[in-house]
């Protein structure tokens, strides 16, 4: 299998995406698919593509000590990290692609996906993944990035990058974007056996009191950060500028207060 390499950081990235990114966008829509999801003490959690694992990490909260929580991610950088920040909390983490996962048919009541099913290339495949490893009557919670329009956040990124790099540099940024239409959503869940398929287009309003060192940070927890740098801290800066140009109404000339739009999926297997 294939494995998603459409959104890949390595190395320190991984600590900035926890240090910036997670507490910003990650926090809030776990918030919202966890308060979707049927959790009790007893329940058995996995959060596929889990990142530096805030899901699961919050689902640990939630559902306590006789659960079972269950992080994967085919990234072991965010794993590293994943792992340091949950010392002692009872959390299994598993290196893994999506499409070929090494755990137990029937063995979950709930599975979530934030932000991830976008980048898989075999997106069938997961999702057949997924349902496998639910027992039946089991929930999936997922949510994936709406349009580019839609989403501030995604269109200061692609035209600044594209501006100083061109298409190839930003287009890790664009497959954010990549599965943001409802009926193709639809017709994915439906082709690998799900039922009870709902889909909400959901925006939540997200804040950073801090525009520029938020801008500054993120940029460098994305497969941009490589090219972003090497480059000498001037022209680094001016990334940030257009960045905070691109966000418009949205940058006040301190804060970031902008909307973040995905498509929120819940099915039963």
């Amino acid at each position: 299998m294939e494995a998603n390499h459409a959104f890949q950081v390595s190395g320190s990235a991984a600590e900035s995406y926890e240090k910036y990114l997670v507490p910003v966008i990650f926090v809030p829509w776990a918030e919202n698919l966890l308060g979707r999801a049927d959790l009790t003490p007893e329940t058995r959690f996995l959060d596929v593509a889990c990142g530096t694992g805030i899901v699961a990490r919050m689902a640990r909260e939630r559902i306590g000590p006789n659960g079972r929580i269950v992080g994967a991610d085919v990234n072991p950088d965010m794993l590293r990290v994943a792992r340091q920040l949950s010392d002692g909390a009872n959390i299994e983490w598993v290196q893994s692609d999506a499409a070929d996962m090494p755990l137990e048919d029937d063995s979950f009541d709930v599975l979530t996906i934030q932000q991830g099913l976008q980048f898989f290339p075999d997106k069938p495949a997961a999702l057949a993944e997924c349902r496998r490893m639910l027992k039946p009557g089991g929930m999936a919670v997922m949510c994936m990035v709406a349009t580019k329009e839609e989403n501030p956040l995604i269109s200061a990124q692609v035209a600044a990058l594209e501006k100083k790099f061109g298409a190839q540099v930003s287009g890790a940024i664009r497959a954010v974007c990549g599965l943001s239409n409802a009926d193709e959503i639809r017709d994915l869940f439906d082709g690998a056996g799900f039922s009870d398929v709902e889909i909400q287009r959901e925006a939540l309003p997200l804040h950073h009191p801090d525009a520029v060192e938020f801008s500054a940070g993120f940029i460098l927890a994305t497969p941009a950060a490589g090219a972003i740098a090497a480059l000498p801290e001037d022209e680094q800066a001016q990334i940030v500028k257009d960045i905070l140009e691109g966000f418009g109404d949205c940058f006040d000339g301190k804060a970031l207060r902008f909307p973040h739009v995905s498509n929120v999926v819940t099915a039963r297997a």
